[in-house]
């Protein structure tokens, strides 16, 4: 899900999240995307996520979010759907640094 923050002074307390799209995976495409590579270093960002879990992510965060999700083996055309839905909430979220992308799993 990509989030707009708002920010109204310096408290944790007073952040607002306002959903701005969503990229559903009712098929658990990403999760089984990630636990292809999981345990072989070469996505350090994509191992932090926790399909029971939730991952949030910056927009400075996005060039190596992106890199690291188009490294990711697509082996079926559910996998290649989910990681374009993806790449597309990362690039929005890379272009806007009040935007976050939160990888909220079940």
């Amino acid at each position: 899900m990509l989030m707009r923050v708002e920010r109204r002074g310096s408290s944790p307390k007073r952040r607002k999240l306002t959903p701005v799209a969503v990229a559903p995976d009712p098929d658990d495409a990403f999760v089984r995307l990630v636990d292809r590579i999981r345990g072989r270093g070469g996505h350090p960002m994509l191992e932090r996520v926790d399909p029971y879990g939730s991952l949030i992510l910056t927009s400075a965060e996005m060039p190596q979010f992106l890199d690291e999700l188009a490294r990711l083996p697509r082996t079926a055309p559910e996998d290649a759907r989910m990681a374009e839905k993806l790449k597309d909430l990362a690039e929005q979220c890379a272009a806007d640094p009040a935007l976050e992308l939160h990888l909220d799993g079940d």
